[in-house]
């Protein structure tokens, strides 16, 4: 027959600690985690309008379904706008100005902008991305819609 040991507290604090660290460092960690990845995915946030209604035509015939009617019948979940979609929405302030003191055309595509160094397809901030590097200036997509910055040589 096999000798069981009881097991003492040195023992059960041993089997229990990485237990008691993961749960504490998920508390403390998981609000900053979703915040990092809700900055980096905000580019995949879309705004999708709400359909009320919908109409169709046939032969001088109009008709319309209430979307009521299924939407009591239906579990259907509201789809909510995020925050940083509305803020993009509405662009008060005017577009940043940036100086480009250096631009680099070879296998790959290089500008310095406000003294840090960019390549196509890197964000300049967190509303705009470089689309393109040309010798006269650098394409810029984001909330101010596409526009261009001319290079002053």
């Amino acid at each position: 027959m096999m000798n069981i040991k009881k097991l003492g507290i040195r023992e059960l604090v041993m089997l229990v600690s990485p237990l008691i660290l993961g749960v504490s460092i998920y508390v403390f960690l998981s609000g900053f985690v979703k915040e990092k990845i809700s900055e980096i995915w905000s580019d995949y946030f879309e705004y999708r309008p709400q359909i009320t209604e919908i109409g169709f035509r046939k032969e001088q015939k109009e008709y319309r379904i209430d979307l009521s009617l299924i939407s009591s019948l239906i579990f259907v979940k509201p789809f909510s706008v995020p925050q940083q979609v509305q803020q993009r929405e509405k662009p008060e302030e005017p577009p940043p100005q940036y100086k480009i003191s250096f631009i680099y055309i070879g296998k790959n595509r290089y500008a310095i902008i406000d003294k840090k160094l960019f390549k196509e397809g890197d964000r300049i901030s967190p509303d705009e991305k470089i689309v393109r590097i040309t010798k006269d200036g650098i394409l810029l997509n984001g909330k101010w819609g596409e526009r261009w910055i001319k290079f002053l040589r």
